[in-house]
């Protein structure tokens, strides 16, 4: 098999604005999250397999996702993958980090070097997944709506 015939997937490449609106919305949402106090937060649940705390694995999936939505918006830049992804790695740890130290000041909430490891492994993980998908990827231009016409 020669690289013009593996399998793709076609995602489209959004406005600017859609892109934004995206992240701002899975940072708006892990920002809720973590500074609400969660019902049963002071108790220790194992998430799947019985490995990790849940709350070790909400971590993980949320930061592994706000660093794919991030990638998905930066997709489009004229940078090596490498550096765009970098970039979005450290912008999505110090996205944690910050969201930590609001907690550290928020009743009912703590700060955690913990959560901010495991926001760092979610996040790179999710981007390893998001560089080994790019060789299947082609990404096409959405076009602007068109204006509605009517009789």
């Amino acid at each position: 098999m020669t690289l013009d015939d593996r399998p793709t997937l076609s995602l489209p490449v959004f406005p600017l604005w859609a892109h934004a609106l995206m992240v701002l919305a899975v940072a708006g949402t892990l920002t809720y999250f973590s500074i609400r106090s969660v019902p049963g937060s002071g108790s220790v649940q194992t998430g799947p397999f019985g490995l990790f705390p849940i709350s070790a694995w909400l971590h993980f999936f949320a930061y592994g996702g706000l660093a794919l939505a991030l990638a998905y918006a930066t997709q489009h830049l004229p940078w090596p993958t490498w550096q765009v992804l970098g970039v979005v790695f450290v912008v999505t740890v110090c996205y944690g980090i910050g969201i930590e130290l609001l907690q550290s000041v928020t009743p009912g909430r703590t700060f955690s070097y913990r959560d901010m490891a495991v926001n760092a492994i979610g996040a790179g993980v999710a981007l390893g997944c998001w560089r080994a998908m790019l060789a299947y990827v082609r990404f096409y231009q959405v076009d602007p709506l068109a204006p509605i016409e009517t009789n």
